[in-house]
């Protein structure tokens, strides 16, 4: 999958630039584009100035030549002609002071100076600054989904449309729009298609959207819209699987190859179907094994835990989900969702800390996972526990 573009090593742009032979932008700074070889998977960094930055092709000027690229192929971009708001922004960003870059980039984005490709980019560290400014400023995740839609509309041919794509259904979701953010999701997801993806769209990307989708859907009640993702990527995934042999992208399909193989369960527990739910998980998890992946076993843990929970059994749900909170690590999201439903179980035990306990796994995942679907429920959880 194609990396971040960004400017991590912006500070060697002024002696990259005097360096002979660079072709150079108009400020005298040279683009450095890292580009994955077709042939054997290694990287190299080319710099020229990017002509075109667009779904399906990118274009570096190296002196007089033209270097064309699949837009795949393209890691990332380290950009060297642009404003001094730019540079800022991404000085904000590495101090993790996120309203203070997404500021930087709001201008940076909106400097008639600046290439259209800087724009673009510009507009897009904004919309991620406000998406991670969010976890402390739950507003911002609004004006995050805004900022990456206003993007789709203005540069909706550049090569950074997926990645956008995901982070403006990530923000609908995070803004408490669950409905929208799964059809957003299902669109990113529908550019699959197993003989040829859409220009620009990684196949993994696709499939991962695929995933969120059913999340966000199950999370907005839509059981028919969940059901229907889940069983597009059992028919979608396993071809890959099987084909993947021992590549870097395999333990990625892997994990949505297990959770699509548990949605039937979560779309009964969403569904109602809590007694069902419990018999569904609780056969996946007996039937777990010690070579199991991680994705399987703690999926499958996840479900049942929320299943018993459902069931009013908060003692048992704890049981399981701590296990969850405990050692998933793989699956950042699944693990703060883990949380949440933990101190949902701890909320109903009639132990004298049971509050106590409950309210500190909320504060853990507001402190640490701001940024995630689960904080949206650990917000209001918080509220009706007094933490």
């Amino acid at each position: 999958m194609r990396r971040t573009a960004t400017l991590a090593l912006f500070l060697l742009a002024p002696l990259l630039s005097s360096a002979p032979g660079l072709a150079a932008g108009e400020g005298g700074r040279p683009d450095q584009v890292y580009v994955k070889s077709k042939r054997d998977g290694s990287v190299a960094m080319v710099t020229g100035v990017v002509q075109r930055f667009e779904l399906g092709k990118v274009t570096v000027a190296v002196g007089s030549k033209e270097n064309n690229y699949d837009a795949l192929q393209v890691q990332s971009v380290e950009w060297g002609d642009v404003p001094p708001s730019f540079r800022e922004g991404h000085v904000y960003s590495q101090r993790g002071a996120w309203a203070d870059a997404a500021k930087s980039f709001r201008v940076a984005a909106g400097d008639a100076s600046a290439r259209d490709v800087v724009k673009a980019a510009a507009k897009r560290h904004l919309a991620e600054s406000l998406l991670k400014n969010g976890s402390t400023d739950s507003a911002r995740f609004t004006e995050a989904a805004t900022e990456a839609q206003s993007f789709l509309a203005t540069f909706a041919q550049n090569a950074d449309v997926p990645e956008v794509r995901m982070l403006h259904a990530r923000a609908l979701w995070l803004s408490g729009k669950p409905a929208e953010a799964g059809a957003a999701y299902r669109g990113v997801h529908g550019e699959f298609k197993a003989d040829a993806t859409a220009a620009g769209y990684d196949p993994l990307l696709c499939l991962q959207a695929g995933v969120q989708a059913a999340r966000a859907l199950l999370d907005a009640k839509d059981t028919l819209g969940a059901r229907e993702a889940y069983a597009a990527l059992e028919g979608q995934v396993g071809p890959l699987l099987a084909a993947a042999g021992e590549t870097p992208q395999k333990p990625d399909l892997q994990a949505i190859a297990d959770e699509a193989a548990l949605g039937q369960g979560y779309v009964d527990l969403t569904g109602g179907q809590a007694k069902q739910a419990v018999g569904f998980f609780q056969s996946r998890v007996s039937a777990l094994k010690p070579d199991s992946t991680p994705s399987a076993r703690f999926a499958a843990q996840l479900g049942l835990g929320e299943a018993l929970l459902a069931e009013n059994k908060p003692r048992e749900a704890s049981l399981m989900l701590a296990k969850v909170v405990g050692l998933e690590c793989g699956d950042r999201d699944r693990a703060l969702r883990a949380t949440v439903k933990l101190a949902e179980a701890c909320s109903k035990l009639p132990d004298a800390d049971a509050r106590n306990q409950a309210c500190a796994r909320v504060k853990d995942v507001l402190q640490n996972g701001g940024d995630a679907p689960a904080s949206v429920r650990a917000r209001q959880l918080a509220k009706d526990l007094g933490c």
